[in-house]
């Protein structure tokens, strides 16, 4: 009998392991290692997380969590955060075979400096790299074993600056969970417009509201459904929400319907609001590395509208409409093109669905990343510390 390979995986920042409070980081690590936790025994940490909210692998924090969230607070101290964090993690840290990090390149060398001389699988969601220079980015490369990205668009801000980093790059799709996510036509509503996520600029959900009240020239009855807060599990109203506010407030006077459920609990309730929409939007402003919702909702056959940046157009290839989510009349006529062909959406979306079972599926995801680690473990060579390091 083999003995299980052992990984401790870090969450980056303040996110919670937990389905209401946590994030796509969070969602991530537990879709793929619940799958595989007959082969590999892992432990999580990362921020507090209560028992009845945890996802349900082990979990656990660093002892020197409340010292740092009280150091985060002070201005001149705030550099030695991650520092101390890790610092109270290293000797269990050096238990495993592997150290899976998200999204925060810079503990690699933290990790080697206290001694940590296991592998290092550095993964990013993040842009991160983009802004290193190619002499950071070599400098990099011998202190982890393996880089996976979750997209080429995230390979191309560093591969061209450093090609002994790019030698060790992966890109691993990020995924649906289609127990969860999967088609149900009959709770379909017609000419409804979907969006899910952050409210901030970022996200575009100002595009979409006046997106919406162009589509509503032609298409009176159309419904526009925005949810999420500003941030897991909790709201604030910040001066873009108020703004949101005010535009669909003036929309909806004019005869518009837009609805705003507020937080939706991923596991609980997102899977309902896709499955119930005519197609799902994400105009996103910036550079989505991947975008997860756009997954999410191919699993449940809605077609997509998204931006055509960053990640996305990998995510969507052919089965989905590409627009500008700046270029009002673009963004306009793709809704409304859909909304006014109900066979073709259909088609779109079963096209996305079939795209998403075959490149998506969790299980399809899990067994990528097996196969990386089992490869990692057994084609390493021993880190040793050099004099610079």
């Amino acid at each position: 009998m083999h003995k299980r390979r052992t990984v401790g995986v870090l969450l980056s920042g303040r996110e919670q392991f937990s389905p209401y409070f946590g994030g796509a980081l969070a969602r991530w690590t537990y879709e793929v290692y619940s799958r595989l936790s007959h082969r590999i025994a892992v432990t999580v940490f990362g921020f507090p997380t209560s028992e009845k909210d945890a996802y349900s692998l082990p979990h656990q924090t660093s002892e020197a969590s409340r010292t740092c969230s009280v150091v985060a607070k002070i201005p001149l101290a705030r550099r030695y955060e991650e520092y101390l964090w890790l610092r109270a993690l290293i000797c269990r840290l050096r238990e495993f075979d592997v150290v899976h990090i998200h999204n925060r390149p810079q503990w690699v060398a933290l990790l080697r400096r206290m001694g940590y001389g296991g592998a290092i699988v550095l993964h990013l969601q993040n842009d991160h790299l983009g802004h290193w220079s190619g002499l950071m980015l070599d400098g990099l490369a011998p202190k982890l074993d393996a880089l996976v990205i979750c997209s080429n668009y995230l390979r191309s801000t560093f591969a061209s600056k450093s090609d002994v980093l790019n030698a060790k790059a992966h890109v691993v799709f990020n995924g649906a969970n289609t127990q969860l996510f999967f088609p149900s036509e009959g709770v379909r509503e017609p000419k409804t417009i979907f969006f899910v996520g952050r409210c901030d600029p970022q996200k575009g959900v100002l595009q979409l509201l006046r997106a919406y009240e162009g589509v509503l020239q032609t298409h009176p009855d159309a419904k526009l459904i925005i949810g999420g807060t500003t941030g897991f599990g909790i709201h604030k109203e910040t001066p873009y929400v108020r703004q949101v506010c005010e535009v669909a407030r003036f929309i909806v006077l004019a005869g518009g319907k837009i609805e705003f459920p507020g937080y939706i609990h991923h596991d609980k309730e997102l899977a309902s609001w896709f499955q119930r929409a005519t197609i799902f939007a994400c105009p996103s402003l910036f550079r989505e590395p991947f975008g997860l919702v756009n997954v999410e909702a191919m699993a449940c056959a809605t077609p997509v509208i998204g931006a055509n940046r960053g990640g996305i157009p990998e995510v969507l290839g052919t089965t989905g409409c590409l627009i500008d989510p700046e270029n009002m009349k673009e963004f306009v006529a793709a809704i409304s093109d859909l909304l006014t062909q109900p066979q073709e959406c259909r088609n779109l979306g079963r096209a996305a669905y079939e795209r998403c079972r075959k490149m998506f599926d969790w299980d399809i995801i899990a067994e990528t990343w097996l196969a990386l680690l089992d490869t990692v473990i057994r084609t390493r060579i021993p880190y040793t510390r050099s004099v610079i390091d």
